[in-house]
């Protein structure tokens, strides 16, 4: 039962504070307090409030009151995240710069969220970028249910996501089909051999690792990865570690195929005493190199990552099957590998004819 106390303020007028207190199993459960201008005001917040905590879930309402889910957030990174990458990282914080991060997680509604739906909308996001929002929103929703045990109502979101998609607002991005074409390659290799005679010793080698990229189908996170202890020259072979997955983030390492091509640009590389990786750089940097020599040579629309469907479709224009182009990739099904092959009819090799 709650106890109402009566004391004098400064400024001698008097006050009433309403003190809940509920214990179970001989410990303190849950206690709060509100004080009133008046004694009826007092005990009528006191009853409403009683019989609210003692509806089911009302404890566990109480407990998380005034948690935000910004807070949420901020736990999940510290907890969760520590892993993840940088891009992926950026996504979760750009949520706690919206109005919707404010609201308390036990009073999220599906109006809020689909009003942050809008909003991202009317700012010219496309629909592809507000669903990494709300992915993330319902994967750290999820998350206070089942491992924080906060009275989420994820019906509230399924709500939601359900109208968003079915109103455009979110959707799956398109899936890429950019291949450079032998001129911007060439132009771009261009671009990296000035650089490098400009500053010959302080530059990454961009045209080795662009030139890499395309004869290995490798990430440029994984390129960076390489160890010379992992390659095996006799077989053409070489280990990357903590290979992109879905599900397994770190210790997914695999041995690839490579071809005659980035077996030579890999013998080219200089070995330092002390560096065990083949391509000692930071993946920002080589993306930050990428997008100026782009820009400076007037390329639209061309990333790095295009890199990996330019050597996908190479392997198979050059004739390899499935199974072969596999090895090198390291694809784990035809539905993810055909993402990556757009093929060019006139580079198509063309096979002997049994007699």
């Amino acid at each position: 039962m709650a106890t109402i106390s009566k004391r004098k303020r400064k400024d001698g007028s008097v006050a009433y504070t309403a003190q809940i207190r509920i214990m179970r199993k001989g410990e303190k459960a849950h206690s709060e307090a509100r004080t009133f201008p008046k004694k009826a005001m007092a005990e009528e917040w006191a009853k409403r409030r009683e019989l609210e905590l003692m509806t089911p879930g009302g404890l566990l309402s109480a407990k998380w009151r005034g948690v935000t889910l910004n807070d949420a957030i901020e736990r999940y990174l510290h907890e969760f995240a520590q892993g993840a990458g940088r891009s992926k990282r950026a996504t979760i914080e750009q949520l706690q710069r919206f109005p919707i991060s404010r609201v308390e997680v036990n009073e999220l509604t599906s109006e809020q969220i689909v009003e942050h739906g809008v909003l991202r909308r009317n700012s010219g996001i496309k629909p592809a970028t507000v669903n990494q929002d709300i992915v993330w929103l319902g994967i750290i929703l999820k998350t206070a249910v089942a491992a924080w045990k906060m009275p989420v109502d994820l019906g509230e979101f399924e709500a939601a996501k359900l109208l968003l998609r079915s109103k455009g607002l979110i959707g799956k991005s398109k899936s890429r089909d950019r291949r450079p074409t032998a001129a911007e390659i060439e132009r771009l290799r261009a671009y990296f051999q000035r650089s490098q005679k400009i500053r010959p010793s302080a530059i990454i080698p961009m045209e080795d690792v662009m030139d890499f990229a395309i004869a290995s189908s490798r990430r440029r996170e994984e390129i960076t990865r390489l160890l010379w202890s992992d390659l095996d020259e006799m077989a053409s072979t070489c280990w990357v570690r903590d290979a992109k997955h879905p599900r397994q983030k770190w210790g997914n390492h695999k041995q690839f195929k490579l071809t005659s091509e980035a077996m030579a640009i890999i013998r080219r590389q200089p070995r330092t005493q002390g560096e065990e990786r083949i391509f000692p750089f930071r993946p920002a940097s080589i993306g930050t190199r990428w997008q100026a020599a782009t820009a400076a040579c007037g390329i639209e629309d061309l990333r790095f990552h295009d890199l990996r469907h330019e050597a996908t479709s190479r392997l198979f224009e050059a004739g390899y099957e499935i199974v072969e182009v596999q090895q090198f990739t390291l694809h784990e099904s035809w539905d993810v590998l055909k993402r990556y092959t757009h093929l060019r009819p006139e580079n198509l090799q063309l096979r002997a004819q049994g007699a």
